[in-house]
């Protein structure tokens, strides 16, 4: 069998292209240097916290169970509070509110422009309260 111009064109971009579609997929940090704890709340139940880097960066992603357990749309959003070891101070943000319906677990992510410095305690859980004022649960 012959191998024409046009057939190795085709392979050769294939290949390309697939080496650089790895460069879009997440990488799991598995060793960030941080710890995550995951505060209980009365209406929805953090069942992941990670981190993940991009192309973009870094982000905090995971899944919230409501509470009860159900298919419905969940309301209200996750808090993170990232306190720093050296200052003591936290550093409080929120995720977009999620309102997946047909599945039990909601899936949630929060942006970061660097990894959190290492030691510092990062605190996550769900609140469905449309404001507050205090990073606390």
């Amino acid at each position: 069998m012959e191998i024409t111009g046009l057939k190795r064109l085709v392979t050769v971009s294939a290949f390309v292209l697939i080496a650089a579609s790895c460069a879009w997929i997440p990488k799991y940090v598995s060793e960030p240097g941080v710890s995550i704890e995951l505060v209980p709340a009365s209406t929805g139940r953090i069942a992941s916290a990670h981190f993940w880097e991009d192309s973009k960066g870094f982000a905090l992603r995971g899944e919230v169970v409501p509470i009860p357990v159900t298919k419905g749309p969940l309301f209200g959003h996750v808090d993170i509070a990232v306190t720093n070891p050296e200052t003591a101070a936290a550093e409080c943000s929120t995720t977009r509110q999620r309102i997946a319906v047909r599945k039990v677990r909601k899936p949630y992510s929060k942006r970061f422009d660097q990894l959190p410095a290492a030691g510092s305690i990062v605190r996550v859980w769900h609140h469905d309260a449309p404001n507050h004022e205090a990073c606390s649960s």
